[in-house]
């Protein structure tokens, strides 16, 4: 009886996700990792998770990795794009440095309302820059529904940040030894050259 039963919701648990899946709309979000493309060892910047080509955004949840050797996660912050279309939830996700993820990162608008149509910033990522090198910015598990709770469909552009390398700058105090060295040369030199 029991596996009689176990089946049974295993079909439809099957079906439900099949009519989600058949739900899903034909025209496509295209979802952009923005990032400054170069930043300086030390500092802090922002990136941007945009939506473009969207229809009816009701509610979205989407991760982002990260190469935790180079950056550091420090925010999440809503991004204007779903607030415009009335009052929202916003739940920043969970940030792991070590890991290099920002998972669970999800918004959704309040009440029977119609999504939000068009372009904009749907997240603000803020990160420091730690050490040289290049860090790929990831969007993962991403999932758009419009008001209806059909599934829209998304391509991505994922984004990339690199740190370079600080190089030894002599401090002014060894310029100024330098030039008292050559000074001296010179001055050697030349007495040597006059009779």
């Amino acid at each position: 009886m029991k596996s009689r039963v176990s089946v049974g919701i295993v079909m439809i648990a099957s079906a439900v996700l099949l009519m989600l899946a058949r739900e899903a709309r034909a025209d496509s979000a295209n979802l952009s990792v923005a990032s400054p493309g170069t930043v300086s060892q030390g500092s802090t910047f922002t990136v941007d998770v945009n939506i473009s080509g969207v229809t009816d955004l009701y509610d979205y949840q989407l991760d982002l990795a990260f190469n935790p050797s180079v950056v550091s996660a420090m925010a999440v912050l809503e991004g204007s794009f779903l607030s415009s279309g009335g009052p929202t939830v916003f739940l920043p996700g969970t940030i792991d440095n070590a890991a290099g993820t920002i998972t669970l990162n999800a918004d959704t608008l309040v009440g029977a309302i119609p999504g939000v149509t068009g372009s904009g910033t749907l997240l603000e990522f803020e990160f420091s820059a730690l050490a040289a090198g290049t860090s790929e910015l990831v969007i993962a598990n991403e999932i758009l529904q419009d008001s209806t709770g059909a599934v829209l469909s998304d391509t991505v552009t994922n984004g990339l940040v690199m740190v370079p390398g600080t190089g030894t700058v002599p401090e002014p105090s060894s310029f100024v030894l330098i030039a008292l060295g050559v000074m001296g040369l010179a001055g050697v030199c030349r007495k040597r050259i006059t009779p």
